[in-house]
């Protein structure tokens, strides 16, 4: 008997169109994510290369910060020294001073320390001006002649000398107008050569104070006469004036002498030298902590 074949179910060999797009828009996805993912990468590599360089460059400015801040410590080191050092000599001074005024206190002078150490004051009962005068008096010739002494013998000593740059010997007056030449100018400041003549020219027991000189920080640096006069008059009375400004005329007390120390420059000027250079280390310092601040605030 004849048999018609049976038909197989066709077999499909084309692909779901819908799997298709699927597929490729899988792929692509996963191509455009490896590509940001290698991008990503980059720019990671990128920022951590920058980071590193800012990293170095701070780095870099952190070791300047520390070392101008080093330089600042040893300037305010220098500079603490220095105003030790001062403080030293003006200590000297004043022990110089009261060494003074205790040795003429054993030979029954009396004088004074005044303005912090820097002054000894030789009072008016001390050489007793009279009213519109300059001359010392005869009965106090022995306390001129005990003052200046004393005075020669602290100055003869090399190491008070090296501290000093110049001693003042300064004649003052009270407020009465004075009809001399220069009035109470001439006054004062005849009174103050007065005294220094008596020392070294009239009758002149102390002329070797002629030949006190500076001794100066410097070796090439010449040393200068370490004792000069000057008058102040009224200017400098030893009461403050009156509400309305004035001075009594009369005041005996201003008829007076003040031998005046002043220390010398060398202290000065190496703190100005350091002064300055902690001028340029602050600068420096702040243009470095600018650099610091800007790194910071970096993106």
């Amino acid at each position: 008997m004849f048999r018609r074949p049976l038909k197989t179910p066709k077999e499909v060999n084309e692909e779901n169109p819908f799997l298709l797009s699927f597929s490729d828009l899988m792929a692509g996805l996963l191509v455009i994510f490896i590509l940001a993912l290698v991008v990503s990468m980059i720019e990671l590599q990128k920022r951590k290369a920058e980071l590193e360089k800012e990293k170095d460059k701070i780095k870099v400015t952190l070791a300047e910060l520390v070392g101008s801040l080093e330089e600042i410590q040893n300037v305010q080191d220098s500079i603490a020294s220095s105003l030790e050092g001062v403080g030293q000599r003006e200590r000297s001074l004043t022990a110089m001073l009261e060494g003074i005024q205790l040795d003429l206190k054993e030979k029954g002078v009396a004088v004074v320390v005044a303005e912090n150490g820097s002054v000894l004051r030789i009072p008016e009962q001390g050489l007793n001006f009279a009213l519109g005068k300059y001359e010392i008096p005869t009965e106090f010739t022995s306390s001129a002649t005990a003052i200046g002494k004393a005075l020669a013998h602290a100055l003869e000593q090399e190491v008070n000398r090296r501290m000093l740059d110049t001693v003042f010997i300064e004649g003052h007056t009270d407020a009465v107008q004075n009809s001399r030449e220069m009035g109470n100018w001439g006054l004062s400041t005849y009174r103050a050569i007065s005294l220094w003549n008596f020392w070294t020219t009239k009758p002149g027991q102390l002329a070797a104070m002629k030949d006190l000189t500076t001794i100066p920080a410097e070796p090439t640096d010449q040393g200068r006469p370490l004792i000069s006069v000057s008058g102040y008059a009224e200017t400098r009375s030893t009461h403050p004036p009156d509400i309305a400004g004035n001075l009594p005329p009369d005041r005996p007390e201003d008829r007076r002498i003040d031998i005046r120390f002043t220390l010398a420059a060398s202290e000065k000027r190496k703190l100005q030298k350091l002064q300055d250079n902690l001028k340029t280390m602050k600068e420096k310092t702040d243009t470095l902590i600018q650099k610091l601040r800007e790194a910071d605030n970096a993106p």
